[in-house]
């Protein structure tokens, strides 16, 4: 198994990852599926097919085994084994993940109508693609959680309905870029408004450091829904380079506002860390809410 998943990525790949121990990549390749395994039960890819499948989302630049310890591997099996179409596929996508959908189509408008139509259109887009365009499932990277992925999607083809329909109220981007907890924390549902304000400073503030180049590629991905091969064209570079710029963007962004944060609040251990685990991972959500509409946060120094 571990050779046939070697093999499949290195194919797959071509010549852009530089592999100096391939027994030690074989086997990290082999154990990534083991475990997208054993988070789905019963949903079966090949170590093949999800090598293949990884070789275009794993970073360059360093080595591919020491990058997939980084990546989500459970939920990258899941979204190859559904852009796949494999058996089991698309009822644990909509047991795990589907339910966050609406939640996120709500921050844009609560309506029961309107959020039960735009589920409905991603469920669409994620799975099944819509005219040319593939599933965007085939575009998740591995980064953040594939919950926070679907929502990105949600939330762009929610503001995108009611542009459309020019039904649009204003809508106060710092509500949506609110501390992003679950409310099933008590502990951290008390904290929440103490750390609103503090979160969205820090977060502007750790935005505002990227490059803008980084900002654009995180907008074109995020907000506009620019497929990593269509951004890779556009730059001249490999779509695994591209997946570095994403990759390399939100971990300064995190890291910066972590850093900030640290700083500016004064809790306990415990607590802090708790919190920057939720903060991140709905990273990619309040990335998309402050990106949209093309707007950039102030240029740092």
């Amino acid at each position: 198994m571990e050779e046939q998943a070697l093999d499949a990525f290195v194919a797959a790949a071509g010549d852009v990852h530089r592999i100096e121990d391939g027994a030690r990549l074989a086997r990290a390749l082999v154990a990534c599926a083991e475990r997208g395994r054993t988070a789905w039960p019963g949903v079966v890819v090949s170590d093949a097919a999800f090598a293949r499948f990884l070789a275009d989302r794993v970073p360059d630049g360093g080595d591919p085994a020491v990058a997939l310890q980084r990546m989500r591997c459970e939920d990258l099996y899941l979204a190859c084994a559904c852009a796949r179409s494999a058996a089991g596929a698309v009822e644990a996508f909509e047991r795990a993940i589907m339910p966050a959908v609406p939640k996120a189509v709500a921050r844009i408008d609560a309506d029961g109508a309107f959020v039960d139509e735009i589920t409905s259109t991603v469920r669409v887009k994620l799975l099944v693609g819509t005219g040319d365009r593939p599933p965007r499932i085939e575009r998740y990277l591995g980064r953040g959680p594939l919950t926070a992925f679907a929502q990105v999607v949600a939330l762009r083809a929610a503001q995108s309905a009611k542009r459309r329909v020019g039904r649009e109220d204003p809508v106060d981007r710092d509500t949506l870029l609110d501390v992003p907890l679950r409310g099933d924390d008590p502990e951290l549902a008390r904290l929440r408004d103490e750390i609103r304000e503090p979160f969205r400073a820090a977060f502007r503030a750790a935005l505002a450091d990227l490059s803008v180049r980084d900002r654009n590629v995180l907008r074109l991905y995020l907000v506009e829904e620019v497929a990593s091969e269509t951004l890779a064209r556009m730059y001249g570079v490999h779509r695994a380079t591209v997946a570095r710029w994403i990759a390399s963007a939100r971990d300064a962004v995190h890291a910066g506002t972590r850093k900030r944060l640290m700083k500016e609040l004064r809790l306990g251990r415990s607590s802090f860390d708790s919190l920057v685990g939720h903060l991140a991972s709905q990273l990619d959500v309040s990335l998309a809410t402050f990106l949209s509409e093309g707007d950039d946060p102030p240029e740092g120094d």
